[in-house]
């Protein structure tokens, strides 16, 4: 089984899971609650840890109540992701432990879609820039983009 998802329609950017998307079907809802506990390995090592739905990793959550299979399309910050295999165990692992669910298939989306700041919760964005102002500020250092010629 691939981890890696070539046959993604560039053209087909709906968006993608947030901490606020609700889904019509309740194993889905408990396909991203099980997601929320999958950390990003790096920033458990900036000691500012964030699960993948927070960070916008999580493209899409299918569901297939009939057959028991859940599909999870995640689109890494990089497509060079040293913790892929990492990431994906984990979602794996704990997606198949939910009741109604023996199967569950991990993509990679590796074509048409670039993984952006934006992607990020609010929250995350918020408090991401609220630590780089702290680290500037001690620094007494003023960011290239705010000097003047």
């Amino acid at each position: 089984m691939s981890i890696y998802d070539t046959d993604t329609d560039p053209e087909a950017d709906l968006g993608h899971v947030t901490p606020d998307t609700e889904f019509d079907n309740d194993l889905a809802t408990a396909v991203k609650a099980q997601l929320r506990e999958v950390l990003d390995p790096c920033s458990c090592m900036s000691d500012h840890p964030i699960d993948i739905v927070d960070l916008g990793l999580v493209d899409d959550i299918t569901v297939d109540e009939a057959a028991s299979e859940a599909r999870i399309d995640i689109l890494l910050t990089s497509q060079r992701c040293m913790y892929v295999i990492d990431i994906t165990d984990e979602i794996r692992e704990r997606v198949e432990s939910l009741d109604g669910i023996e199967s569950a298939d991990v993509h990679q989306v590796t074509s048409g879609k670039v993984w952006t700041a934006e992607r990020m919760s609010e929250q995350q964005r918020a408090e991401r820039r609220e630590r780089f102002d702290e680290r500037i500020e001690a620094a007494d250092i003023t960011p290239y983009a705010e000097r003047s010629d």
